[in-house]
């Protein structure tokens, strides 16, 4: 694996940590909770109509239309807070017929919204040094046919906070860490998605991440505590709620929906034009988004149960190892989708909102970021291959063109010098006759004559193999036609045992090239390259010139070019490939590299 595949690997195994120190931190916390509740007292019992109501209970609007008072006494010590959640219910609190709290009251949010967002509130209870009688009065909602009254706690700040962390920081923590999930998965597309098309799926699968961040942190009580708009959160909670189903569907169809497109289209497209329906009943007053949710209900674990169907056949009927990989993730999220709904609808355990929906993500997003790494691992990988064979295509074509130049150049001076041999009696008994008649400066003249009629230039050959030779001839026309001072002396049989001689072509190639690219803007360039054989170890060195040079904190050299550059990483893979190796180095303005290979096994046992 190179440095930049475990760059991506890294990159993708650090929200999976974050997300086991989450799991871990949410243990910590709950074992803590008992200390805590010693100091935080639950008012749960109240006085309702003359009889005991204890909360959390749903109360039936339609069966107590106006608005519901609760009182309840108390004995607050010094320092007391009360913390209260009301959900879409208008809110007032006396102390002792004193208004200390209100909420919900009309023209205090936005009229589109038909029912205050839910709140969370911590607030300091008047210090009276005796018993208190306090005084809930709530309105009812308009848009839900039942109103949620939540336990009310009281104790110091800290005490109470530290309740609510014991219960409620992993979900916090959760959000947050799936929130910067979401933000790294779409730098990560933007990478991967240079090199391989389907890098794409990792943008909606860091959407999903983000919609299922944004609904916990929206639905949340620690986050109301901290962030004092209700308002945001109820947009964030709904919204991540609604669209969490249109990006996994998404991710499905670009990696599994081959063969399932259009279902999955389809189902896509209803979510989307739920979700914009659902919005403009909102920004109409028409139906407030929790009016709309259930429909949501529906849709978002239908959506997920088609996308398991849906890599449950790409695996079993056609056999996609991609799917065979991500059915069980997608199994765990589905499941635990479901039984959210069921808790929420039927058996309302004792537990967090959302909690089982959360554990499920966990796990999905677990083992996908795991998947994702070695998915951008084996992509990265393919890309490199890529790189290398058009790298190798580009060899043989030059290969090919120096080819051509020298049987032109043959060819030529083969006419020529049938031509020269057809001339050649001609001028045998022109000498002759000049010879025999002592016309020295006549016959001088003669052979000058003759002598510049004869071709110019002559083949070169830098080694004994034809087609490193081809290579190396097209990088030296190229280094003297930009004016590099160029020496090249390769000593390459035309029989290199078990490197095919394509192998050394792009070993000779890259550094060539590398050297007269680097050569570019020195004032004095120069390039000099040798190769020797001994006992069939190959060595290659080359010294040249460059204007500069960058090293990654891993002390290896980056190409300066735009596309990253890939030179280096083959030439060392490939000397490796032949039980050899690589060194470059910079010394005194001079970048110096050197290759070694065996050509040929002459040691025990070979």
């Amino acid at each position: 694996m190179g440095r930049s595949d475990r760059c991506f690997f890294s990159f993708l195994w650090l929200p999976t940590v974050f997300l086991i120190a989450a799991l871990i931190l949410r243990l910590a916390l709950g074992a803590a909770a008992p200390q805590d509740d010693e100091k935080v007292q639950t008012i749960a019992v109240w006085q309702w109509e003359g009889r005991e109501l204890s909360l959390p209970v749903r109360l039936p609007c339609l069966e107590h239309p106006g608005e519901v008072i609760l009182t309840a006494q108390i004995m607050p010590s010094e320092g007391d807070h009360i913390y209260l959640k009301t959900v879409y219910a208008p809110l007032e609190v006396y102390a002792d017929g004193e208004l200390v709290f209100s909420y919900g009251q009309p023209g205090s949010y936005p009229a589109f919204l038909l029912d205050p967002p839910t709140k969370v509130a911590l607030f300091p209870l008047p210090d009276t040094g005796r018993a208190v009688t306090l005084t809930f009065i709530y309105q009812p909602p308009t848009q839900r046919d039942h109103m949620a009254l939540h336990p009310i706690l009281v104790g110091s700040s800290s005490a109470i906070l530290s309740r609510l962390f014991s219960t409620m920081g992993f979900s916090l923590l959760f959000a947050g860490v799936l929130v910067t999930m979401g933000i790294l998965l779409w730098c990560a597309s933007l990478a991967v998605t240079r090199f391989e098309k389907k890098g794409i799926a990792l943008f909606w699968l860091g959407l999903f991440s983000f919609c299922c961040g944004s609904w916990v942190l929206g639905e949340c009580n620690l986050t109301g505590l901290f962030i004092k708009n209700p308002g945001l959160l109820y947009g964030m909670a709904f919204c991540g709620l609604f669209t969490v189903g249109i990006p996994i569907s998404r991710f499905c169809m670009i990696l599994f929906g081959s063969h399932q497109k259009r279902l999955l289209a389809a189902m896509c497209h209803i979510l989307e034009l739920s979700v914009c329906a659902a919005l403009i009943l909102q920004l109409t007053g028409t139906a407030s988004l929790a009016r709309t949710m259930y429909l949501f209900h529906v849709l978002g674990p239908l959506t997920f149960c088609l996308c398991g169907a849906c890599i449950l056949q790409e695996s079993l009927r056609y056999h996609d190892p991609m799917a065979r990989r991500f059915l069980f993730p997608m199994a765990v999220l589905t499941l635990f989708a479901l039984l959210e709904v069921a808790d929420y609808y039927l058996f309302h355990w004792d537990v967090q909102r959302s909690f089982f929906f959360q554990l499920g993500v966990l796990v999905f997003q677990l083992m996908v970021s795991v998947l994702c790494g070695y998915f951008i691992r084996d992509s990265l990988g393919l890309a490199m291959e890529n790189r290398q064979l058009g790298f190798e295509v580009s060899l043989m074509e030059k290969q090919i063109r120096a080819q051509k130049e020298r049987y032109q150049f043959l060819s030529q001076a083969s006419v020529m010098l049938r031509q020269q041999r057809h001339d050649l009696k001609h001028h045998m008994a022109v000498i002759r006759r000049w010879t025999a008649s002592g016309e020295r400066e006549k016959l001088l003249d003669y052979l000058d004559q003759v002598s510049a009629r004869f071709p110019e230039g002559s083949l070169e050959d830098l080694c004994e193999n034809e087609a490193v030779n081809a290579v190396a001839l097209h990088y030296q026309a190229a280094a003297r036609e930009a004016k590099i001072l160029t020496t090249i002396r390769l000593d390459i049989p035309e029989d290199t045992g078990q490197v095919p001689a394509s192998d050394l072509c792009v070993i000779v190639g890259n550094l060539l090239e590398n050297g007269v690219h680097a050569c570019c803007g020195v004032k004095a360039p120069f390039l000099t390259m040798q190769s020797r054989l001994s006992d069939g170890i190959l060595t290659i060195t080359m010294d040249n010139a460059y204007s500069s040079v960058t090293k990654a904190p891993d002390g290896t050299f980056c190409s300066p070019r735009a596309d990253g550059g890939m030179g280096l990483p083959s030439i060392r893979s490939m000397a490796e490939r032949y039980g050899g190796g690589c060194r470059f180095e910079d010394r005194d303005g001079v970048f110096c590299s050197s290759v070694y290979l065996y050509l040929f096994r002459t040691g025990p046992g070979d």
